[in-house]
């Protein structure tokens, strides 16, 4: 089973596209003037009083004549206080970096990775866990970019380096990751949680079995469904992680082995898993529904191509759209899956074959694929736009960086972060 060639060395140079720096200077001057104006009034009273008495002779007359004088004085004072508040003259220079459509570097990691996991926590930080780099092998190293300042710093490493595992954003709020391969330790069982709280890792239990390019979903009621993967041969068996308990259960296994899968939690709860490439059967085109309220598996619908390493996106509608992988060439066929009638249908096709690739669901409702590997026109940096409304695609603008095996996930801002690849450290943010 051949899968293609990787390409080991940084792709050539490349231009930082539609960035537009504006640098605003502002300068604040405010000068406020206070006047109190306090009067104070006194006021003297001096009061004379006067007792005439005449007496007459002819007439014994007593005239008492009192006058009274008031004399007021008045005396105002008049006090001004001026109070001058200058305020400081404040000049402030800002740079501010617009970004226009399309993509636009936004940072570099310490490594350069890929087969690595990239997953949105909480805090709407961004965190990248693990991959494979040709200087070092597997890696244990995890990093933190940051949407507000577009850097990257790292967080603490794992316990144990791997690659091909799987990141599972839990309720909690913290990371469940599992299994992989290592360069040094091969075929892991092992799972780790990190806390976005503390930066800290922890081991939790281990699978049942040691597996690598299988997938994990996290259900409905938190638990998360791993299937499938390769130790050595394909696997069918799935397993179950309790976060309350940290532990895992066998649950179910499928009908086919298989691993370069994907797998999709459909809006009734239940998980579909689709295509691969399976050690008995080859490339595949069976798809399988788990009910998590039973623990079974039972097949549904064929695609019409027999694909792996695609890609699948769960559709505002419900349905699940699966675009190109590999089965002895590139494909660039897509198909829709509808819940409904357990049914598969060809949708349009897109420009590029294209597998190793990236899809994100955009808040707009389209489907972004973007990069990936051609089997004829090797590292692409192409990118496609889906329209669930016409089943059409267009092609959009294309990626700073040709890029294959990176990852990509939608922050909460709508934009997408896309994160290395082969001999890539770089990152690049598209604005829909």
């Amino acid at each position: 089973m051949s899968v293609g060639k990787s390409s080991w060395e940084r792709p050539a140079s490349a231009v930082t596209k539609n960035a537009v720096q504006q640098t605003t200077t502002t300068t604040t001057s405010t000068t406020s003037t206070t006047a109190t104006t306090t009067t104070i009034t006194t006021t003297t009273t001096t009061t004379t009083t006067t007792s005439t008495t005449t007496t007459t002779t002819t007439t014994t007359t007593t005239t008492t004549t009192t006058t009274t004088t008031t004399t007021t004085t008045t005396t105002t004072t008049t006090t001004t206080t001026t109070t001058a508040t200058t305020s400081t003259t404040a000049t402030t220079t800002k740079t501010t970096t617009t970004q226009m459509l399309g993509w636009t570097l936004s940072g570099s990691m310490s490594y350069d990775r890929y087969h690595h996991t990239e997953s949105l926590l909480a805090n709407e930080k961004v965190l990248v866990v693990g991959g494979y780099t040709s200087s070092l092998g597997s890696l244990s190293t995890a990093e933190l970019y940051d949407p507000a300042t577009w850097m990257w710093t790292l967080t603490e490493s794992m316990s144990y380096a791997r690659y091909y595992h799987t990141a599972s954003m839990l309720t909690s709020g913290k990371l469940l990751v599992t299994s992989g391969y290592s360069t040094t330790s091969g075929y892991l069982n092992s799972a780790e949680l990190y806390d976005p709280s503390t930066g800290v890792w922890t081991l939790t239990g281990s699978m049942s079995y040691a597996r690598y390019i299988h997938t994990a979903s996290v259900l409905t009621n938190g638990k998360v469904l791993v299937t499938g993967g390769y130790n050595g041969g394909g696997l069918r068996t799935t397993e179950l992680y309790d976060p309350s308990t940290g532990m895992w259960a066998l649950t179910g296994s499928m009908s086919y082995d298989r691993y370069y899968h994907v797998a999709s939690v459909l809006t009734n709860g239940k998980v579909l898993v689709a295509g691969g490439y399976s050690s008995t059967y080859g490339v595949l085109n069976t798809a399988e529904l788990y009910d998590p309220s039973t623990g079974v598996w039972t097949l549904t619908g064929s695609m019409s191509y027999a694909r792996y390493v695609h890609t699948a996106s769960v559709l505002t509608n419900g349905q699940v759209l699966v675009a190109g992988g590999y089965n002895g060439g590139d494909l660039q066929t897509a198909e829709s899956y509808n819940p409904s009638t357990a049914t598969w249908t060809l949708t349009g096709s897109m420009s590029y074959g294209r597998y190793y690739h990236t899809s994100s669901l955009l808040t707009n409702g389209k489907v972004l694929v973007a990069a990936g590997y051609g089997a004829t026109t090797g590292v692409l940096n192409s990118a496609e736009l889906y329209d669930l409304s016409t089943g059409a695609w267009t092609i959009t603008t294309s990626l700073s960086y040709a890029r294959h095996a990176h990852s990509v996930c939608v922050l909460t801002n709508g934009k997408v972060l896309a994160v290395g690849g082969v001999g890539i450290s770089s990152s690049e943010l598209y604005q829909p």
